[in-house]
């Protein structure tokens, strides 16, 4: 066999890795399909203990996981995989009606085909058409391309519905809704906030007159190593130049922070931001700043 097939189950892609001894799949198309998360159902999610030391909680065993470089279309990628005992699991952590229907086209077609034949051979298409994908085909296509990013759940559901709007401008009201929906949910522990948010839930619960200011928090978290800075040079057309701070995550920082990608203010470039957790606030302390 070829170093990657590319199978089709129900209309999306399942890359296929291994060999016909050991099978593997890429655990990201796999997860789209039983939608679940892939980062914390093949890995786990990293807790902090007692004493202050992390580890991680849940995921697959070792045996059951593992990377293979993949080339894609932002050139050649590290992936996670699954072996065979892997895709077992997964499938079973999965509560969609649809992972019923996959595990029977997985074991009872596609690998019984491998070992007898070398090969699984896919149905003929029926003949193409220049239909528009539909809503649901749209969704799923976003929820596989955004899996196995750092992106916030709420993040991820915002880039879906930008996306399939701009495809089917006719839905723009409903979706205009539902991002404002969104974007107006008030924080909890599992959301990622911007520095500016988490200045007011500081001065909230000590009690200050007005807010932390952004600034100011950025360059606790700097300091408490959580997050480094790039400094960025433009120069205007009037040669005046301006400095721009660019944060970027620490190892240490991913532990409460995120990148969110999302539209800048003051134009449609799309721009990468650092959002943290609430939680991180019992970790810095924002009055050894002034």
């Amino acid at each position: 066999m070829s170093d990657l097939s590319v199978f089709v189950f129900e209309s999306q892609e399942v890359r296929f890795v291994g060999t016909l001894e050991k099978p593997e799949w890429i655990a990201a198309d796999v997860c789209a399909i039983l939608d679940i998360d892939t980062s914390v159902t093949v890995n786990g999610q990293i807790r902090k203990a007692k004493d202050g030391s992390t580890y991680r909680d849940g995921g697959l065993d070792e045996d059951e996981k593992g990377t293979h470089n993949v080339s894609t279309l932002g050139g050649e990628q590290e992936m996670l995989t699954v072996t065979e005992a892997g895709l077992y699991r997964l499938i079973f952590k999965s509560r969609k009606p649809v992972a019923k229907r996959f595990q029977r086209w997985v074991f009872h077609e596609v690998l019984p085909s491998l070992r007898r034949t070398g090969k699984y051979e896919m149905p003929k298409p029926t003949q193409q058409h220049n239909a528009k994908p539909t809503l649901d085909e749209l969704v799923s296509f976003g929820q596989k391309v955004l899996a196995g990013t750092r992106l916030s759940a709420e993040l991820q559901t915002l880039t879906i519905l930008r996306g399939v709007q701009a495809i089917c401008p006719e839905i723009a009201p409903m979706a205009k809704e539902l991002v404002g929906a969104i974007q107006e949910v008030e924080a909890t522990p599992d959301r990622h906030l911007p520095p500016t948010e988490l200045g007011k839930i500081y001065a909230e619960r000590n009690g200050l007159p007005k807010p932390v200011r952004p600034e100011v928090v950025n360059r606790v978290l700097e300091s408490a190593g959580l997050q480094c800075k790039q400094v960025e040079i433009k120069t205007d057309s009037t040669g005046k130049q301006r400095q721009k701070n660019i944060w970027h995550l620490t190892e240490k920082g991913k532990l409460w922070g995120t990148v969110t990608r999302d539209k800048a203010r003051t134009h449609d470039k799309i721009v990468e931001h650092v959002r943290w957790l609430p939680d991180v606030l019992e970790v810095i302390d924002l009055s050894l700043d002034g």
